[in-house]
């Protein structure tokens, strides 16, 4: 017993070590950007698309038709808002179909925005004149976001004045300011400016253990975001935009170039989710549709399953292992037969008299005589009905039914049809009324009958 007791202990111990380690380890990301809706890592949109579901007024949800679908379906689609995101080029001169499509649900109503990193391809026909196009490593960016102690910040400023929001200076992480664009045209609404070479911030008190994180207020202190919010009042703010928008028909056409401020980061760290929250709201008077049509696959590792993954870590399939094991050497030494007493069973007891017993002292402290006849004929009318297919509960029945009675039986038809006819009586009565020696008669008739058919 004690031996079988240290097992189980030991087995307890040892799972709760596994289960130890595996928490206590560092959680590991994927930092590729690839908005996709069931991805939970930094830069898919799992988190994003939940929270836009929650928050945004007339609704959100997530389609996987592409703008020529949207578009054949325009009446529809004239009463939705659009989101087209992708990490490659969404609209571009090899595409320009797609920029015909968005065009024509603009002008039905529909505002539609495209969230792509840059349109150098297709400057011309947006009537931009610049746009730039760099090369962003994310992965790199995240082993190695700092340089000599220094953070690299671009500031993001929401100067639109047909918003409902104020002015505001956004200093972020410069992989998520996106690019800039530079628009010729002044068909275009500037909305966010967007201002390079911000002076770099030290971080003395920065954690080795935590560089995976790159929160925004590394960036930033609050003093000095104070301080550069009102340096943005004395100094005028460069022609370079990363979000703009232009009247088409009864629509607005949005262009945002930093696609990373919709994603799961940046709606979970406050400087860039209340920018995301800003951006959304120019879409909030209508049900808005994200698209995922031109996303990326997702790839095998990124769906792998839980028991592939510990297949490929070897530490993690040592430990699966001797899991298994223990719990398997637990069941062997504890499936033996186990002997135990086999309890003596009591003969159980008939208490059918009893119950007759009390059944016939509650009629007779009551003294209704008249229901002990009337349920007895009941009993009697049931019982040929359902054995002899005899009805007597009809008078009108009865020139058939009393002579098959009387030959099952063997009474005259003239008594059966005394003795029935005195019990309906009875039945029929409101307030019926026996003595003792009438219900006993009642009683005897009715079984003479009843025992004569069995």
């Amino acid at each position: 017993m004690k031996g079988r007791t240290g097992f189980i202990l030991f087995v307890v111990a040892f799972l709760l070590l596994i289960y130890w380690a595996e928490v206590s380890k560092p959680k590991v990301f994927n930092w590729r950007v690839t908005f996709h809706p069931n991805s939970g890592e930094p830069f898919g949109c799992q988190l994003f698309d939940e929270m836009m579901t929650k928050t945004m007024p007339k609704g959100y949800e997530v389609t996987s038709k592409d703008l020529n679908s949207l578009a054949l379906d325009s009446v529809a689609m004239s009463k939705r808002n659009i989101i087209v995101q992708s990490d490659d080029d969404v609209i571009s001169s090899y595409n320009i179909g797609r920029l015909d499509a968005i065009r024509k649900l603009v002008r039905l109503g529909s505002n539609v925005m495209v969230v792509q990193e840059h349109f150098w391809s297709i400057q011309e026909q947006l009537d931009i004149k610049r746009s730039e196009s760099s090369w962003r490593d994310f992965v790199g960016f995240a082993r190695n976001f700092r340089q000599n102690g220094q953070f690299i910040c671009d500031t993001l400023i929401w100067k639109y004045p047909s918003s409902d929001y104020p002015e505001r200076a956004y200093t972020i992480n410069q992989i998520l300011s996106g690019n800039a664009l530079v628009v010729s045209s002044d068909k275009w609404e500037r909305i966010i400016y967007k201002q390079s070479g911000i002076p770099l911030i030290d971080d003395d008190d920065y954690d080795e253990n935590d560089e995976a994180s790159f929160e925004e207020d590394t960036c930033q202190t609050e003093e000095d975001g104070n301080r550069q919010e009102e340096n943005l009042q004395d100094e005028e703010v460069e022609d370079y935009v990363v979000f703009i928008r232009q009247k088409i028909g009864k629509g607005y056409f949005y262009i945002l170039s930093a696609p990373e401020l919709l994603t799961n980061y940046s709606i979970t760290h406050n400087n860039t989710a209340e920018l995301a929250l800003r951006i959304m709201n120019e879409l909030s008077d209508k049900p808005t549709l994200r698209t995922t049509a031109y996303l990326p696959k997702m790839k095998n590792e990124e769906t792998i399953s839980s028991l592939s993954y510990i297949s490929r870590q070897a530490p993690l399939l040592w430990a699966y292992r001797l899991s298994l094991l223990a719990v398997l050497l637990f069941f062997i030494f504890n499936a033996k037969r186990r002997q135990r007493i086999i309890p003596v069973m009591p003969e159980p007891v008939n208490h059918q008299l009893e119950f007759v017993k009390q059944i016939g002292t509650l009629y007779y402290q009551r003294g209704d005589n008249a229901d002990m006849v009337i349920k007895k004929f009941k009993y009697l009318k049931e019982r040929l009905r359902r054995e002899v297919q005899i009805d007597i509960s009809d008078p009108s029945g009865d020139e058939e039914a009393l002579p098959q009675l009387a030959a099952l039986t063997g009474y005259e038809v003239r008594h059966l049809k005394s003795v029935i006819s005195q019990l309906r009586v009875l039945e029929r009565q409101q307030h019926p009324y026996l003595t003792i020696d009438e219900m006993t008669k009642s009683l005897d008739d009715i079984n003479n009958i009843y025992n004569s058919i069995n």
